[in-house]
C-alpha cells in the first residue's frame, strides 16, 4: 500500500530541498524512518553519503529491493530511532514527511532527539518536519471511506478510517481498515492503529533547545525563508548540535 501511494519514482517537494541542504554536508548522513527509500534513493543518486534505519523489516526489504534495482547498496539498519545505537557518528540526521510523529508520544520523541544528539558529530545538523493534524480534529469519530487503490495484480484495496483525539497527550489515534478485493471477492483484511503525536511550533523549539540544539530554523513547505502561516503548512525544522 505504501509503495503504491508513495512510489520511489514519484515527485516530492522534500527531495530537492534535502538534496540542496545535505549537499553542503561533509560526512555520513542518516535518514531515520527510511521506509521504502522514497527519499534515500534520490539522495544516493545525487552522490550523498546516506544510510538508513527503519523499525519495519518489511519496509527495509522493500527499500533494499528498490535500491538494488538501481544498483545502489547503502548501509541499512533495523531499529527504532528512539533507541538509536549505531556505529560511529553522523554529520546530519533527517526524518522527513512527518514520520517523526509516528513515534506516538512525547517521551519517545524526546528520546529520539536525545539519541540523535549522541550520534551527531560536533556541529552536526538535524532536519525534522512535522504537521498539525487539524483536518482530523473536524472529523473525529466519523468513519470515512477513502479512494480505492488499484494494485499491480489488478486487485483493489479499499480503506475506511476513523480518528479520535487525545487532546491532553496531543495524539491523534486513527483506526484504519484495509480490504483487498479481487474478481469481486474479499481476499484479505487488515486493521491498523496509527497514532500521530503532534507538537506546537514553540513547543518543539523548546524541546530542541532542552536537548542541546542551537541555531534552530523553521520554514514552511520545504521553502527556505517562508514562514508558516497556516495549519496546513508542513513545519520544517533544522538545528545544530551545540
Amino acid at each position: 500500500m505504501y509503495e503504491l501511494t508513495k512510489p520511489v519514482t514519484g515527485e516530492y517537494v522534500d527531495v530537492p530541498y534535502f538534496i540542496q541542504h545535505l549537499s553542503q554536508i561533509d560526512g555520513r548522513i542518516l535518514e531515520g524512518m527510511v521506509g521504502t527509500g522514497r527519499l534515500l534513493i534520490p539522495l544516493l543518486e545525487a552522490g550523498l553519503n546516506v544510510e538508513g534505519i527503519d523499525a519495519s523489516a518489511d519496509m527495509l526489504t522493500a527499500c533494499k529491493r528498490n535500491c538494488a534495482a538501481r544498483g545502489l547498496k547503502p548501509a541499512l539498519y533495523q531499529g527504532s530511532i528512539e533507541n538509536l545505537d549505531l556505529p560511529g557518528k553522523f554529520s546530519a540526521i533527517v526524518v522527513t514527511f512527518g514520520s517523526f510523529m509516528l513515534l506516538g508520544n512525547r517521551t519517545a520523541a524526546i528520546a529520539a532527539l536525545q539519541a540523535f544528539a549522541r550520534h551527531l558529530e560536533p556541529n552536526g545538523k538535524i532536519f525534522i518536519d512535522l504537521e498539525l493534524p487539524v483536518g482530523s480534529f473536524k472529523t473525529e469519530n466519523i468513519v470515512q471511506q477513502r479512494e480505492p487503490i488499484t494494485c499491480l495484480d489488478g486487485a483493489v484495496i479499499v480503506m475506511q478510517t476513523s480518528s479520535w483525539i487525545d487532546w491532553i497527550a496531543q495524539v491523534e489515534h486513527t483506526l484504519i481498515r484495509y480490504e483487498k478485493w479481487k474478481h469481486g471477492k474479499l481476499i484479505n483484511t487488515e486493521l491498523q492503529h496509527l497514532p500521530l503525536h503532534w507538537f506546537g511550533r514553540e513547543e518543539f523549539m523548546m524541546c530542541l533547545r532542552e536537548c542541546g540544539y542551537t541555531n534552530i530554523t523553521l520554514c514552511a513547505n520545504y521553502r527556505d525563508g517562508l514562514e508558516p502561516s497556516s495549519y496546513h503548512d508542513q513545519l520544517c525544522f533544522s538545528a545544530t548540535l551545540a
